[in-house]
């Protein structure tokens, strides 16, 4: 692996499991996905902002990423249910939110886009991160782990550079929170595989993006 010498390129804290186990039943929730990752991701997508405290829903609008960042299913406008209203009344998702804000620096009137993942191991070697090494054309990508269920693989990988190997690999770990300067470095995730094929094998994460 290579050695990255600039700071802040990538963060890591832990969210504590109070927190955690606070957002962890809205994943059961998550509907069908209809796009061509939803055989192996259900999801839910909202645009917040911060109003005296509470994390207030902006209005609905498609999420589409250029095909020169996203090969997978660029230029296809998705559209997603919103995250539940009471997910985003619990402190664990306003705890969430605002170490994303303390982390990153930005400002009380920016828009945060979340998407709420669950991930799953359905055959051999199922791609966590289906566009491969990426960017998500943002300033500040978070990967918050949740929660995992029967699950090898899926792990966080960095990059200098789109043909460099990873200089990080990291499991996400329930309570990880791990915030990637998006215009300086790029990421992927490993395979996922179940590690008992006759049962049900997840990762549930948050992605958080501005």
């Amino acid at each position: 692996m290579t050695t990255l010498n600039n700071q802040n390129l990538l963060q890591l804290r832990f969210v504590s499991q109070a927190h955690i186990d606070a957002v962890k039943p809205s994943f059961a929730n998550l509907p069908a996905n209809p796009y061509a990752d939803g055989e192996f991701r259900k999801r839910r997508y909202s645009v917040i902002k911060v109003v005296d405290g509470e994390l207030k829903l902006q209005p609905t609008k498609a999420f589409v990423q250029d095909d020169s960042i996203n090969t997978f299913q660029g230029n296809v406008e998705r559209t997603y249910e919103n995250l539940e209203d009471s997910l985003l009344a619990t402190d664990g998702m306003k705890q969430i939110v605002n170490q994303f804000r303390d982390m990153t620096g930005i400002s009380d009137d920016r828009d945060i886009e979340i998407h709420q993942f669950r991930m799953l191991a359905i055959d051999s070697d199922t791609p966590a991160a289906p566009e491969g090494v990426h960017q998500d054309g943002f300033d500040h990508v978070c990967v918050c782990g949740v929660s995992h269920e029967n699950l090898e693989g899926g792990e966080l990988l960095v990059y200098e550079h789109q043909q460099a190997e990873p200089c990080f690999k990291m499991e996400i770990k329930d309570g990880m929170f791990a915030l990637i300067n998006d215009r300086e470095v790029w990421h992927n995730a490993t395979p996922m595989n179940k590690v008992d094929a006759s049962k049900e094998g997840y990762l549930d994460c948050f992605v958080l993006t501005a």
